[in-house]
């Protein structure tokens, strides 16, 4: 079945606002993944007739939640046998741009076989990690690839239950995900190039996202794997 992605008036204005004071929302849970929104002030009543939809776009199978960075929505999403974002003009609804790759993923328990984990836009460009265990980046301005890796493959993971489902973490120019595999559970890649820098533990990966704190004066990278809570240096492993 098909969704629809609808964006009122409020969202809008959450996305956008004043240039000089509003909040992009580039990843899950927000700028800092803590749910915390900073922006212009929102409406916290609708009225009967709820918010002015502004526009509406068709969207395949994912549980994959929409970003905001620079006026553009990225949605992650399946079509058929491809994992595809695309990219919206976030007034207008227009379509930018759109990256499209093929996917054999199948949900043994018969779930939704799109994405899981929501984007992340960081320096430019645009993080996925598709069900299927494929890390991609690509130029958010134009939607050009810059580099992917098939994680699944390169780290020999087994296919997990409900698929790859942890929302990379960008902290210092590396992606840092939770990738699961026997000798490489979470592994860092170079933000620019997608060289590998470090792999730390050998957990199963988990359907948690990471998060990054500062505790005490040194940063962190924290993982909830599927053996247990995990602290990184981000810079190391």
């Amino acid at each position: 079945m098909r969704r629809l992605l609808v964006l009122g008036s409020a969202v809008i204005a959450i996305a956008l606002g004043v240039r000089a004071a509003a909040e992009d929302w580039p990843q899950f849970l927000g700028p800092e993944r803590n749910g915390i929104y900073r922006g212009p002030a929102i409406a916290d009543t609708w009225g009967p007739a709820g918010p002015k939809v502004v526009w509406r776009t068709p969207v395949g199978q994912g549980f994959s939640g929409p970003v905001v960075a620079q006026d553009h929505v990225i949605l992650f999403h399946r079509i058929r046998d491809q994992e595809i974002v695309d990219a919206f003009d976030a007034r207008t609804g227009a379509a930018m741009w759109r990256f499209a790759y093929p996917t054999s993923y199948r949900d043994d328990f018969g779930f939704d076989e799109g994405p899981r984990a929501v984007p992340v836009v960081a320096g430019g460009v645009v993080y996925t990690f598709g069900a299927q265990g494929q890390l991609h980046a690509i130029d958010l301005e134009t939607g050009t690839p810059v580099w992917s890796v098939d994680a699944m493959r390169r780290f020999t993971v087994a296919k997990g239950f409900f698929g790859a489902a942890g929302s990379p973490l960008v902290e210092g120019g590396r992606v840092i995900a939770n990738i699961g595999g026997p000798k490489a559970g979470i592994v860092a890649f170079d933000a620019k190039t997608g060289e590998v820098l470090w792999t730390a533990t050998g957990d199963g990966a988990s359907y948690s996202s990471a998060a990054g704190a500062t505790i005490a004066g040194r940063r962190y990278a924290i993982f909830l794997t599927r053996a247990g809570l995990v602290g990184l240096d981000p810079a190391t492993g």
